[in-house]
C-alpha cells in the first residue's frame, strides 16, 4: 500500500483505507517495531496496541502454563546472589504475526555460578551432505519443522533468579526463581537439546555417536532420519515409513 502511494503514509489514511485493509504480510514493512515494553503496551495506534498487548499476554500465559518460574521473596534468595537482567524483544514476522519475547540478558550471568554447560547443538555439515545424498538415492520425503517456544522446555540445573518483568502483577519485594530455561540464557540451547534428545530416544530413535544432532529409526527401505539445528529440525522418511 505504501508503495502504491509513493511512500506517503498520509495518503494511506486520506484515501479511505484503514489498517484492516492492509495485507498482514505487509505489517513488517509498514509498522515500526517498538523498542521497549512500555512503547508496545502503550502504542498510540489502537490496532497495533491491541496486537502488542495480545502477544505480551500470550507470552506470560505460555510461561505460566509451563511452570517456567516461581515467585519468591528477595529475602529468600541465596546470600550473595543477584538477579539476572532481562528485556522484552518485539518483532513482527513476515506472516504478519506480532511477537513479544521475554529474554534474559546473558551478559549478566556469572560462569560457574548460574551457568556451566554452554553449546548450541547443530548438525554437522558432513552429516547434512550425506543426508541429502540419501534423500536423492532413496527418494526420501522431507519435512521441516521447529518446536514452538522450544527453549521454555529445558530443565534448569542451576539456580537462576530474575527480577519480575514489566507487565507482571506482583506485590512486595519479589523476584522470580527460574525452573525452566528461557530465551537469552547461555545454557538454553544445550538444555533444550538434552530434553529433545531424551524424548526422541524414548520413541525408539538412535543417536549417532559421531554426530549427536543426527537421529535414526529403522533401516533400509523403512527409515526415518531427523537432523537437528538447535530448535529447527529436518525429517527424512521413506515411503514405506509414512
Amino acid at each position: 500500500m505504501i508503495d502504491r502511494f509513493r511512500g506517503d503514509t498520509w495518503s494511506f489514511a486520506e484515501c479511505g483505507f484503514s489498517v484492516q485493509d492492509l495485507d498482514p504480510s505487509k505489517y513488517k514493512d509498514t509498522f515500526e517495531v517498538p523498542k521497549s515494553y512500555s512503547k508496545a503496551w502503550n502504542h498510540p495506534d489502537k490496532f497495533q496496541r491491541d496486537k502488542w498487548r495480545e502477544t505480551i499476554n500470550m507470552e506470560f500465559e505460555q510461561m505460566s502454563n509451563r511452570g517456567v518460574w516461581e515467585k519468591i521473596k528477595k529475602l529468600d534468595m541465596e546470600p550473595g546472589r543477584r538477579c539476572v537482567k532481562h528485556k522484552w524483544v518485539m518483532d513482527i514476522k513476515q506472516s504478519g504475526r506480532f511477537r513479544a519475547r521475554l529474554v534474559a540478558c546473558e551478559y549478566s550471568q556469572i560462569p560457574g555460578i548460574n551457568l556451566t554447560e554452554v553449546h548450541s547443538p547443530v548438525i554437522n555439515d558432513i552429516s547434512f551432505c550425506i543426508a541429502m545424498v540419501m534423500k536423492l538415492q532413496m527418494n526420501l520425503d522431507t519435512v521441516i519443522f521447529d518446536v514452538e517456544t522450544a527453549f521454555l522446555h529445558g530443565d534448569l540445573k542451576e539456580q537462576i533468579y530474575m527480577d519480575c518483568p514489566n507487565g507482571m502483577v506482583t506485590f512486595g519485594n519479589k523476584c522470580l526463581l527460574l525452573k525452566q530455561t528461557i530465551y537469552g540464557l547461555v545454557q538454553s540451547a544445550a538444555t533444550y537439546n538434552h530434553k529433545f534428545s531424551a524424548v526422541l530416544m524414548k520413541l525408539g530413535f538412535e543417536q549417532c555417536l559421531s554426530d549427536p544432532c543426527l537421529f535414526r529409526r529403522g533401516s533400509g527401505e523403512k527409515i526415518l532420519i531427523i537432523l537437528c539445528y538447535v530448535d529447527d529440525n529436518l525429517v527424512q522418511l521413506s515411503e514405506s515409513d509414512k
